[in-house]
């Protein structure tokens, strides 16, 4: 078996489209069922998407999906604005379909959190009525087509792309009408490799107690090893940014693999402050030895930093793995990383990670006490409080230390290993020795909470390699649509602001949604904050407060040379935004805006401005990428060439001669 390692420089990047829109109501869901089957729409005449007085449909979802689908071509988002019974019937006889931007919104709900849609109102008069006749069907008896805003023909296209890609992935058939028969087969080809990673299925052969045999290996069942090279010389080929490696034994066998596709490998580059190494489904899953590098976005959303199928979890294993890893990620090493406590695996990163802080998982250290300590639980029920109070209120290293032996003393701990092991290192997972450690709310206290759970659903004791493969490429498809659709949210969406905070307004326009919300719940849990002044001295206060909400306390320390807020709720380190208890003490001292050194990139629309890649067409590398990136580059051109008749005539001569010399080159 010829089985090489492959290292590829950087380049290309890979865009992936996938949007969807808020409906400001729930009638729709379940309307678009025919409309995704493949079947008709439920009214009368040709398909025209322009509504017109007198076409009739079926019902009145009918009709509300044509409008809805007239929507989607133009580049708006639609509502049900009213609909009308009949006194006799109570059946429906009048409705009102209008755009999203329909009517004004009063002063008195403009910041209340019972608003309904996040779309700003601008008194559009866009809609389309309709109403029931007497032999069932609905006729449009009003249609007014002008909108007082900006249309967005880049919505416009983002809908067509996805309403065509969803349904050539549904039904594999030719409905791409707005394409080219090339364009269309190539959509459907994308829609067949998205799911047809087959016939690769090795299982693994695995012994817990030997950590150290190099004759391990994964044993194969025949011919898998060929059509698993076969399947990674295709993705290579197909995106030369693609990243695997593989590690042969002493007898030339296959002993561990890895692999990153070129996506994350882009995202690494503006996500490489801290990075969790997972290595769960090794130990529960004898036939699916995975192990996974994670990250997470700006969207606080899971990133895969490359899976790797080890045969064992020796130091061997590790240093290769951490190494392989650095080299497909160019060699930057993460600011921080999370592991669980193997000794082998602490080796590795103290070698080849030596300016990384290395840090232990919460959920990890935390759901191993019960199994550790059970029977000390049977004779004190009040183990597990006092060990909680010590890890999670401990405001200083001398406090936590002093509870520390105070427990071990009180239960009779003296001399349990582990739990000397775990003193020794709590400067990697106790919270009060973690002040200097961003983690970007990768460490919780439980592992369903976790970015871990990446898998967890796919993932089972059974399934096998091949099994998982089968759905793998399903798995990044949808992360990456998560992705688009949190994108365009931030992007082209309003949040709604909920308190009069010049804070909330600030954020509002600076961090993603995701995040915008979970700092907006710390913006309205201030009004549950009593603060009261501790201490002082020349250089540094000492608030105390009382958080009436969570029914505790929390000391937040104010310096004053240095304008630095620190709370011991440790919020700031773990998450990457300031909790009500700092946001209490800068209202305290006058602050009307968050402190720039408080919001940090990562968290921010621009998070990945300045390290992207990807720009100019010899870095897009596959067909479909092409196809994406011309797509969104032509939405800019026509944007801009629409300006005027000039720009207009520009446009045209250089669009026309262009598709000349393509066709040309085709022939």
């Amino acid at each position: 078996m010829d089985l090489q390692e492959n290292q590829v420089s950087d380049a290309g990047d890979e865009c992936m489209v996938g949007i969807m829109v808020e409906s400001n109501s729930n009638r729709d869901v379940g309307i678009v069922d025919d409309l995704k089957a493949g079947g008709d729409l439920g009214f009368s005449g040709v398909l025209d998407l322009e509504p017109r007085n007198g076409i009739d449909f079926e019902s009145n979802d009918a009709a509300y999906l044509f409008y809805q689908e007239y929507a989607k071509s133009m580049g708006f988002t639609t509502s049900i604005k009213n609909s009308r019974r009949s006194k006799k019937t109570k059946e429906f006889i009048d409705a009102k379909f209008a755009c999203s931007r329909y009517g004004v919104t009063p002063e008195s709900e403009s910041g209340s959190s019972s608003r309904r849609s996040s779309v700003k109102k601008t008194d559009c008069k866009a809609s389309m009525h309709v109403k029931r006749r007497a032999d069932g069907k609905w006729i449009i008896h009003e249609f007014i087509k002008d909108h007082n805003h900006e249309l967005l023909p880049a919505l416009a296209y983002h809908f067509r792309i996805q309403r065509n890609v969803k349904l050539a992935e549904k039904n594999n058939i030719d409905i791409l009408h707005a394409v080219s028969e090339r364009t269309r087969k190539m959509y459907v080809e994308m829609s067949r490799q998205s799911g047809g990673y087959k016939n690769i299925g090795p299982l693994l052969q695995n012994d817990d107690n030997n950590h150290v045999d190099k004759g391990r290996y994964l044993a194969l069942e025949e011919g898998d090893s060929q059509v698993l090279l076969e399947y990674f010389k295709r993705i290579k080929k197909e995106n030369p940014k693609f990243f695997y490696a593989i590690d042969l034994n002493e007898e030339q066998r296959l002993r561990n693999l890895f692999w990153v596709d070129a996506k994350s490998r882009d995202d690494y580059l503006s996500f490489s402050d801290v990075v969790s190494f997972d290595t769960t489904y090794v130990k529960f899953n004898d036939k699916l030895p995975l192990a996974l590098f994670i990250g997470v976005n700006h969207h606080s959303q899971p990133m895969l930093l490359g899976c790797a199928l080890v045969a064992d979890e020796s130091n061997e294993t590790f240093v290769w793995l951490i190494k392989t890893w650095l080299r497909a990620m160019g060699g930057r090493a993460p600011n921080v990383i999370l592991t669980d406590q193997d000794k082998f695996l602490m080796a590795a990163v103290s070698e080849l990670l030596p300016n990384t802080r290395h840090c232990f998982a919460l959920w990890h250290v935390l759901e191993k006490i019960p199994e550790y300590f059970s029977h000390v639980m049977k004779r004190h029920e009040n183990f597990l409080q006092k060990f909680n109070k010590c890890i999670f209120r401990s405001w200083t290293d001398d406090e936590f230390d002093m509870r520390w032996w105070k427990m071990v003393s009180q239960f009779g701990l003296e001399n349990d290993e582990w739990l000397l092991w775990l003193h020794e290192h709590r400067q990697k997972w106790v919270p009060t020795f973690m002040s200097d450690v961003f983690l970007a709310g990768m460490s919780t206290s439980q592992r369903s909470e976790s970015v871990n759970a990446f898998f967890d659903k796919y993932v089972h004791k059974k399934i096998t390699l091949k099994e998982f493969l089968r759905q793998y490429g399903a798995i990044l498809q949808n992360r990456y649509e998560d992705e688009s659709v949190a994108d365009f949210d931030t992007c082209h969406k309003q949040p709604a602001l909920k308190s009069p905070s010049p804070w909330e307004k600030q954020m509002a326009t600076t961090y993603t949604h995701t995040i915008f919300k979970k700092f907006q719940v710390e913006v309205l849990g201030v009004v549950a904050c009593h603060p009261r002044k501790e201490k002082e001295d020349e250089n540094m206060e000492t608030f105390r407060v009382q958080d009436c909400e969570k029914d505790d306390y929390f000391l937040v320390t104010w310096s004053k040379s240095k304008s630095e807020l620190c709370c011991f709720c440790r919020m700031f380190e773990y998450k990457g935004f300031l909790c009500r208890h700092a946001l209490m003490i800068l209202q305290m001292c006058g602050f009307a805006s968050i402190p720039p050194r408080y919001i940090l990139k990562r968290w921010t629309k621009d998070a990945k401005s300045g390290v992207m890649a990807g720009e100019g067409a010899d870095q897009i590398q596959t067909r479909v990428q092409r196809y994406n990136d011309l797509c969104s580059r032509a939405i800019e051109l026509s944007e801009e060439g629409c300006v005027s008749e000039e720009n207009y005539s520009i446009v045209l001569r250089t669009l026309v001669e262009t598709l000349k010399n393509c066709v040309d080159l085709n022939n």
